[in-house]
This record gives C-alpha cells, structure tokens and sequence, in this order.
C-alpha cells in the first residue's frame, strides 16, 4: 500500500510539472535605463499581436530578476500650450483742442457704381494730419475698424525716457467716434537701469470681435510729451497637443464570393459587388478605419463588414459613400468612418462591381494610443512581457496597487522608449503554441512514467487480492 502511495505521489509530481511547460512569461520589449522612479512609456497596436486578452490583462512588467513590478495603463494625457500672436494697428494723436470733425476725418468713404456693382472704399488719413506739432498730444486713437478678431490685449511701445518711465492710462471705446464707453484703467512701465529692464507695456481689452471700432487713450500721468512708437492687438490661444493617433494598414485578397455579404443577413437578391477580405494579426480595440485607394479616383458605394473568427457570420458595419478624388495636386478621400472599439480580426470591403480589377485597396485601421507607466526600482533593465498565466483581473489589480503607492504625490513622469525583442509569434497562445522536440520529447516520457505507474499499480493490487482469495 505504501508503493502505491509512492508512485501516486511520483506521478502528481510529473503532471505538476507539465502544468509548468507553459507558464512562461515571455518578454516583447526592454527597457535599458530608467530616467526616474516614475516612468511611462506608449503602448501602440503591437503589444496586441501577441496578448491574448483586448484589455491586456496578461501584460506583465518586470525588472531584471524577474520581479513583477506595479503599473498600470491610461489614456495619454494632452498636453497644451500657450500662443501669442500680434496684430499691428493705426493710432493717431488727437491734439488739445481738436474739433470733433477732426476725428470723423480717420476715415471718408466713397461710394462708386462699376458694372452693375457697387463698391464702398475707406480712405484712412495718416496720423500727422490729425496733429499741430506746436499742440499737446490730448489722447490717442487707436483704429480697430479693420480688426477681424476680438482683442485680448493691447500692446502700446514708446521710447524710454525718465519722463515716461510710469504712465497711468484710461481706455474707452467707441463706434462713432462721438459716444464713448470706458472700457478699462491701466499702469504702464518701461523701467531700465545699469543694462536691465523692466516693462509692462500690456493693457487688458477682452473685447469681443467689432466690439469696438475705435479705442481712446486718454494718458493721465506721463504724458507731457510722449510719443508711442508701435501699437499692436495681442491674442493668446491655448493649443491642445493631441497625441498622434496610431495608425496601421493591412493589405486584403479578393474574396471567394463576390456577391454582396448583405444577402446573407437580411436575405434577398445576391448583388454583384467587388469584394475584398482582409485578416489582421492583433486585436487592438479601433475606433476608426479608412480605405487607401492610392491614385485611383472613385466616388461610390461602401460596404464594411467584420467577425472576430472565420466561423461567425458577417455583420455590417457601415454602408455609405467613399470618394478618393484629386484636387489639384493632391488626393483627398472621405474622413474615417467611426467603428466604436472594435476588436474583430477579419474584415470585408464592397465596392462597386465595376473596379473589381483596378483597384487594390489597403484598409488602414486607427486608435488612440496608450500610455503605461510603471514604477522603477534600481534593477534595470525592465521588460514589457506577456504572462500566458496572469490572472484575467491582472491589470485592474495592479492598477489598484499603483494608485495607493501614488495617492497624494506630485509625480515627475520620466517619458522612455523602449527596444522591441521580435519574440517568436509562436510562443504566445493566442497564435497556438508550436510543439517542439523538446515538448514531445517530456510528454512522451510523462506519458511512458504514466502508463509504468498504472501498470505496476494494477499488478500490485492483483498480489493483494490474490492473498485474500486464499482465506
């Protein structure tokens, strides 16, 4: 009885050891260095070639000793930034006791009659006509009139002198040049002293687009003599920098059947259609395709059909018009069409029957990409792997792990890129492992134990029943 427990133990051990020939965690990218404790690095469509989960629960990052390290995956942040751009415009010193025709002479119109068309064209007068040399300076105007976009700021430059070193100004705004509205109270500055400078030559507007035609300065301290040199509308915009969107195409094959897949969904007339079927190796989640057709004009139907196996039937996608057309010197085709986080690997394309031999059409897949960040221990280099025996909430595990370890601080994400290993296609499961010498190899010597184990079991308790019978 202690034989049998013996070899039963024996072969326990042999199948737990088979249970290992696959739990292998196989490495797709490294990481030679890391810049800090907080890294991250973009994940595109490759890492899907060879996980076998959409949501990449078997991905795994370890360091040099094999240790298994928190991360987690995110979408990647958009960066913003600030651009300024400037506009000059007209200004004009009004002198001390201008008349108010004075002001109207900034701009005449006239009007003319040419070919049925009539015309109104604006004659701006220079500024020097607006001012007596002899006479104070009693404000300026600035002309908005030609301004097509609204006024964040108005930029007003002059030369430095002790004089003009501090200047407080009033603002108002008007359309007539008659009524005018106040707009804002400002202190300029252009200080400078043993080679540095200090200036605040910026006045904050925030008018609106043809808020105001015309603007007045009306300067109560530091204006005995002064002269502005330079007036300029100062716009600042924040630009979003999107990530790039990861991008791939797969080249189809003409399909078996050339009637539309339609006809097996909703039944009907079979419709001759110039198909084409594509397969792609990952199962990235998409979230938009497009269709190359190179330098080929077209402009008709489409028709987009996909399945995750070639068992499944088709389901469609999209049905609606794709043109790639020339203008001028350059090709333009329809904005992608929206496929909302598809992951399906075999696609088919219908067009119309009639470009079934001139075309040879790409179909170009598009997803954002992803971000993972991880933290770094001082056991470089680290590697991006695929763990075949990860469990199926591996990332939201992790992900909770890292949250708690950067609850409360200000990270500094240290962005790398990493080095692609090219592992074999061939040892991850989703492609089906292939089955070397060394796998048949064990199995035949773990099947051959096996049989030895029950052979000899068996034999052993024909001794013991033998016995038995004898009583």
């Amino acid at each position: 009885m202690i034989n049998i427990k013996k070899y039963i133990s024996l072969s326990a051990l042999l199948l737990g050891a088979s249970s290992l020939v696959n739990a292998e965690v196989i490495p797709v990218y490294q990481i030679d260095a890391a810049p800090g404790t907080y890294v991250q690095a973009t994940l595109t469509h490759d890492i899907y070639r060879y996980s076998s989960d959409s949501q990449l629960n078997d991905l795994v990052v370890v360091d040099q000793q094999g240790n298994k390290l928190p991360y987690r995956i995110t979408a990647p942040s958009v960066q913003s930034s600030e651009q300024s751009q400037q506009t000059n415009v007209r200004f004009f010193p009004v002198a001390v006791g201008a008349a108010p025709e004075t002001l109207l002479a900034l701009s005449s119109a006239s009007i003319r009659l040419d070919a049925n068309e009539i015309s109104v064209s604006v004659v701006k007068s220079d500024k020097q006509e607006l001012q007596n040399e002899s006479v104070p300076t009693d404000f300026f105007v600035v002309d908005l009139s030609d301004l097509k976009t609204r006024a964040d700021n108005l930029v007003v430059l002059w030369p430095v002198s002790e004089k003009h070193q501090y200047l407080e100004v009033e603002v108002s705004g008007t359309n007539d040049m008659t009524n005018w509205t106040p707009i804002t109270q400002s202190t300029l500055v252009q200080l400078q002293k043993d080679g540095e400078k200090l200036t605040r030559n910026k006045i904050a507007l925030n008018l609106n687009e043809k808020e105001y035609a015309y603007l007045k300065l009306k300067f109560t301290r530091g204006s005995e003599g002064l002269q502005l040199t330079q007036a300029a509308i100062e716009n600042t915009d924040k630009i979003a920098n999107a990530p790039v969107v990861d991008t791939w195409q797969v080249t189809g094959v003409l399909a078996g059947k050339q009637e539309s897949a339609l006809y097996l969904i909703n039944g009907g007339k079979k419709t001759p259609v110039a198909a084409w079927e594509f397969e792609r190796d990952d199962i990235a989640s998409i979230t938009n395709i497009s269709l190359n057709l190179g330098t080929i004009m077209y402009g008709d139907n489409i028709k987009v059909f996909s399945r995750n196996t070639e068992k499944q039937a088709w389901q469609l996608l999209h049905q609606g018009i794709w043109f790639n057309a020339q203008v001028g010197s350059d090709w333009q085709q329809s904005d992608a069409i929206n496929i909302y986080s598809n992951n399906d690997i075999y696609w088919r394309v219908e067009l119309n029957e009639l470009v079934r031999t001139t075309l040879n059409p790409t179909l170009v897949f598009h997803r954002n990409p992803q971000t993972m960040q991880f933290i770094a221990n001082n056991a470089a280099p680290y590697k991006i792997a695929i763990d075949d025996q990860a469990a199926p909430n591996n990332q939201q595990t992790s992900t909770q792990i890292f949250s708690q370890l950067v609850n409360g601080k200000e990270l500094q994400w240290g962005q790398v890129v990493f080095t692609e290993l090219n592992p074999s296609m061939d040892s991850f499961a989703r492609h089906g492992m292939q089955v070397n010498w060394k796998t048949l190899l064990f199995w035949g010597i773990l099947l051959l134990a096996v049989a030895v184990l029950v052979g000899v079991a068996v034999r052993l308790m024909g001794q013991m029943k033998g016995p038995q019978a004898d009583k």
